[in-house]
């Protein structure tokens, strides 16, 4: 049975008070959103970086609302789990903020960061230089955002990018919690980092330190929810380059198929997506003039 947007919501605010780490993936489109939930993932996410990516553009702003959201609405119908979604810096001001989460809530996400970049953001963790508004109007965005959504189990994380002082990000989340936050965006890179983020008192989600520790303990630390970017964008890629090195060597790409392992029934889920709901659908609403 299809999920409702607001049954989604319940179920991650549910997964937000549970006392482990949820994985999302992050997705680009619908069938690696439909992948993650075949193989049991309980969430996705939807990484503005990635959405930047697979256009073929740097993660610098270049995105506009309507491309996000027309996004996040194409993965949200794929699937009957919870999305939660990249809300950049809101797109601007406060006010372009209230329209921004007015959009992705239509679109029936789940929850929404927002960070405290100036707009147009650029990505920090790729070597930018990163510009910051103020803690007030930082947290201007955020009430914002909460005044404006309709459903209050809608997820609002406050996501703070000042890289250079560990007490200045926690200070700037911290205030933006007092304001109403559900929970807070963490890309830690020490456990020390970790601990005082938690101190916090709100549910963390964001990039867990795989290198660092495993999932586990993320979770015991207080992450709720670790958002995996770019893995799969790579290793789809990775596998696409060897299909094509192989089909411009070969003339085929039968080589390539055979020494995969697992990829055969990879292609048998591909080729069988949907089908179930189309016969669903045609027999329910089909009129006689299609039946055979």
């Amino acid at each position: 049975m299809e999920s409702t947007a607001a049954e989604k919501r319940q179920a991650l605010r549910k997964m937000l008070g549970e006392p482990t780490c949820h994985i999302a993936p992050s997705c680009n489109d619908g069938i690696q959103a439909r992948l993650v939930e075949w193989l049991g993932f309980p969430l996705v996410h939807i990484s503005g970086s990635g959405q930047h990516r697979s256009l073929g553009f740097a993660d610098a702003g270049l995105l506009t609302l309507t491309e996000m959201v027309n996004k996040a609405r194409d993965i949200v119908d794929a699937v009957n789990i919870p999305i939660v979604s990249d809300g950049e810096t809101g797109y601007g001001n406060a006010v372009n903020t209230v329209r921004s989460v007015r959009e992705f809530e239509k679109a029936g996400v789940a929850a929404l960061h927002i960070e405290d970049q100036m707009t147009p953001k650029r990505a920090g963790h790729e070597g930018f230089d990163v510009g910051l508004v103020s803690r007030e109007e930082f947290v201007n965005k955020i009430k914002a955002a909460l005044d404006t959504r309709r459903d209050e189990n809608l997820i609002i994380i406050a996501r703070s990018e000042a890289k250079d002082s560990l007490q200045e990000r926690i200070d700037r989340v911290s205030a933006c919690c007092e304001a109403g936050a559900d929970a807070v965006w963490l890309s830690a890179r020490t456990e020390d980092e970790i601990k005082a983020f938690a101190k916090i008192g709100k549910p963390m989600v964001g990039v867990p330190p795989r290198q660092l520790m495993p999932l586990s303990r993320w979770g015991e630390l207080g992450g709720r929810v670790g958002c995996i970017p770019t893995v799969l964008q790579v290793a789809a890629l990775h596998g696409m380059r060897q299909c094509l090195e192989e089909l411009k060597k070969s003339g085929t790409e039968a080589a390539y198929f055979k020494q995969t392992p697992g990829i055969e029934d990879t292609r048998k889920w591909y080729a069988n997506l949907g089908n179930e709901e189309l016969k669903a659908l045609e027999k329910n609403t089909v009129t006689d003039s299609f039946k055979k």
